[in-house]
C-alpha cells in the first residue's frame, strides 16, 4: 500500500536524523531513552520525533548541557525548553526544529521525566501499539492522519489509533462523529484492547 511506504520512508528520513545528531546516545548519558510516538509505531505523516527519558533526578541543566552543542548545526534552527514539574505533564520539556535538506522543518519533542513517575507515558503505549497493529489498520490511521492534514485539522494522534483500534472507525467522517464525544482536553490512558477488527 502506498500510503505504507510513505511512513516506512518518512520513519527511515527520522532514524537518520536521530543518527546524525545523536540523540538517543546522548539522551542516554542522562537516563533510559524511548524512541515513542507515530515513529515508534511506524504510523508517521507529520514530520515529528518523540522520545521520553527517564532518570532519578531530572534537571534541565543536564539535557541543556548538549542541546545547546547542537545549536551550531547547520539544520538546526530552533531548541526550546519548558519546566512543567507543576503540571500534570510532570516532567521537564524540551523542543528541538530541524530542517532537512530538502526543506522540510521536523519537530523534535524531548521529555525528562522522573524514573518513579505515575500515570500516562507515551513509553507504556509502544509494545501494546505495535502488538496490536495490523497493516490494515496501519493504512487506515495513516489515511485518516493524511486526511486530517489535508483539511487543516489536528488532534492528538492518540485519539485517531483509538478511533481505528477500538472504536471500529473506518473514515475521517466517521472520525470526526467519533471524536464529537471524547474528552480531548486532558490526558488519556487508553490501550488498545487488542479486539479491533475490520469486520463490519
Amino acid at each position: 500500500m502506498e500510503v505504507l511506504k510513505r511512513a516506512r520512508h518518512k520513519r527511515r528520513v527520522a532514524e537518520g536524523i536521530l543518527d546524525e545528531l545523536e540523540l538517543l546516545q546522548k539522551w542516554s548519558e542522562i537516563g533510559d531513552p524511548h524512541l515513542v510516538g507515530a515513529v515508534a509505531y511506524d504510523l508517521i505523516v507529520s514530520p515529528d520525533i518523540d522520545i521520553e527519558t527517564f532518570c532519578s533526578d531530572p534537571r534541565p541543566d543536564q539535557a541543556m548541557a548538549f542541546l545547546s552543542e547542537l545549536s551550531g548545526h547547520p539544520n538546526v534552527i530552533e531548541i526550546k525548553y519548558r519546566n512543567y514539574l507543576d503540571s500534570p505533564f510532570d516532567g521537564l520539556y524540551f523542543k528541538l526544529l530541524y530542517t532537512s535538506d530538502d526543506n522540510t522543518t521536523w519537530n523534535i519533542d524531548m521529555w525528562l521525566f522522573a524514573s518513579s513517575r505515575k500515570g500516562a507515558l507515551s513509553r507504556d503505549l509502544v509494545a501494546d501499539m505495535t502488538q496490536s497493529l495490523t497493516k490494515e489498520t496501519q493504512a487506515l490511521i495513516l489515511l485518516i492522519k493524511e486526511d486530517l492534514i489535508e483539511r487543516r485539522v489536528t488532534y492528538p494522534s492518540i485519539f485517531i489509533y483509538q478511533a481505528v483500534m477500538d472504536g471500529h472507525v473506518r473514515s475521517v467522517s466517521e472520525f470526526q462523529t467519533w471524536i464529537q464525544h471524547q474528552d480531548t482536553a486532558g490526558l488519556t490512558t487508553w490501550r488498545p484492547s487488542n479486539r479491533a477488527s475490520l469486520t463490519q
